[in-house]
């Protein structure tokens, strides 16, 4: 990790789970952290936890599912911060709503999803990748995928999560064939594919009584946070001239 210590990463979906986890870890290895979420009270307060850390946090609102949000935060971006050298698109949503259900918000639900795990995904890598070519040094983007974007096949609703992900791989690979036609050997761009984590979306999946009810006293197999961080520091240890495209990461037990 050293050959990262000072430089700049990016981390979409901070406030929270997999988000918080990644940019505590980047900071604690002498990383400085651009935060982005909707919450800033729980930005600023991490970087309140954070100050005395090798790196430094650096907080700043921006919803990826709105294009204007994203354009304002990369312009405080390159006021503040200038280039940055590593991407984590982490930002994403779930909702268990049926694609087919009765519920009127589903039309609203499909275009946030997709707003929030595609489109702002990609939008967001178009900022950076142009303030990493700025920095003309070597750069990383990261995308969080999910096992749904392997296997849509679940036996809880999950509308159009699943498609989502399915999209993030499929763009991720795009991303690295245009890198190759752009002879840029400099930036890589690779996705993770973790299986359920911890955070509020779990957290709010298991609460249901239906799920309760189907999976009863089980104790289901479950990734941390952590976990996620710790997978991500794997990804930037490879050598420059390495690039891991795909990594699928589960519990060691369970399905």
């Amino acid at each position: 990790m050293e050959k990262w210590e000072g430089k700049t990463a990016i981390v979409t979906g901070a406030s929270a789970g997999i988000g918080d986890a990644i940019a505590r870890d980047l900071v604690k290895h002498g990383i400085n952290v651009v935060a982005l979420a909707r919450r800033m009270d729980r930005l600023e307060k991490l970087k309140e936890q954070l100050k005395n850390e090798k790196g430094k946090l650096i907080p700043i609102k921006c919803d990826v599912s709105d294009k204007a949000s994203i354009d304002a935060a990369f312009e405080q971006i390159e006021k503040e911060v200038g280039t940055v050298q590593i991407l984590v698109n982490n930002a994403g949503i779930a909702h268990f709503k049926m694609i087919f259900g009765d519920d009127d918000s589903i039309e609203d639900t499909i275009t946030n999803t997709i707003n929030t795990n595609f489109l702002g995904l990609v939008r967001v890598s178009r900022k950076a990748y142009k303030l990493m070519k700025k920095s003309d040094d070597h750069g990383i983007i990261i995308n969080i995928g999910s096992v749904a974007g392997h296997n849509a096949s679940f036996e809880f609703p999950l509308n159009v999560y699943a498609g989502t992900k399915h999209a993030v791989r499929a763009v991720t690979e795009s991303m690295r064939q245009e890198l190759n036609k752009l002879k840029d050997t400099k930036i890589r761009v690779c996705e993770i594919s973790p299986g359920a984590v911890e955070s509020e979306i779990t957290a709010d999946f298991f609460s249901k009584p239906e799920i309760k009810k189907h999976i009863g006293e089980n104790k289901i197999p479950i990734l941390k946070g952590s976990d996620l961080a710790q997978t991500v520091q794997f990804m930037l240890m490879t050598p420059y001239d390495v690039n891991i495209t795909e990594l699928i990461v589960r519990p060691a037990s369970g399905s």
